[in-house]
This record gives structure tokens, sequence and C-alpha cells, in this order.
């Protein structure tokens, strides 16, 4: 859902959805090395989260409650972006995203505060 609207903070380059086995959610990951390029600080985030985040967010800045569609989303220029996460941690990660990562944009660069 999130492919050309969710990008890593750490390059600017955009988060491809990941299957991951054995759980009904994948992960969007930064995948600069597949563009033959170095990213310093890529970033990931499960899928289920950032969907949500952005369905929510964009929901609250265009005041709907309606079903929010892929199209729409790359139509209203929405773009999310992911800052790397810290490594390891405690269950506390297990609660749901850390939103501080992210940031949601809305249209000609309108930033709709986090």
């Amino acid at each position: 859902m999130l492919t050309g609207i969710a990008h890593c903070s750490g390059c600017g380059g955009r988060l491809y959805f990941a299957v991951r086995k054995g759980y009904p959610y994948g992960d969007y990951v930064c995948r600069a090395t597949a563009r033959s390029e170095v990213c310093t600080a890529s970033a990931a985030m499960r899928s289920d989260w950032l969907e949500e985040y952005a369905v929510h967010r964009y929901r609250e800045a265009t005041a709907t409650d309606a079903a929010v569609s892929r199209e729409q989303l790359l139509e209203s220029g929405v773009r999310v972006t992911v800052a790397k996460g810290r490594c390891g941690g405690d269950t506390t990660r297990l609660r749901g995203p850390d939103t501080s990562r992210l940031t949601f944009t809305l249209g000609e660069g309108l930033d709709a505060a986090n």
C-alpha cells in the first residue's frame, strides 16, 4: 500500500514491502543496496504499523472517515518518512510503532505535524 509513499530518512529512497515468513504482516525496508547506493541510516518498520499510521494521519489531515486507497494517498501527495530505529530493544518495542521516527507530509510539502 505504501510503495512510493514511504521513504527512508537516511537516503531519501523509497521503502519497499518485504514479506515476513510466518507472520501476517511484512516490513517496509530501505533498499539502497539494491539501487547500488549506500544508506548510512537505513530505516525499516512493520507494514501493519506503518500503514495504520499513514491512513490515520491522512484521515486526520483530510477530515474523512472513508476508506483510504493507495491511489488516494499518491494523488494527495502523501509522503511518510521513516527514520532508523535503535538496535535491539526490550518488550516495549513490540507494543506499536515509535511515531517519533515518523514524519507525515501531505501535498506540497505541507507538514501535518507528527
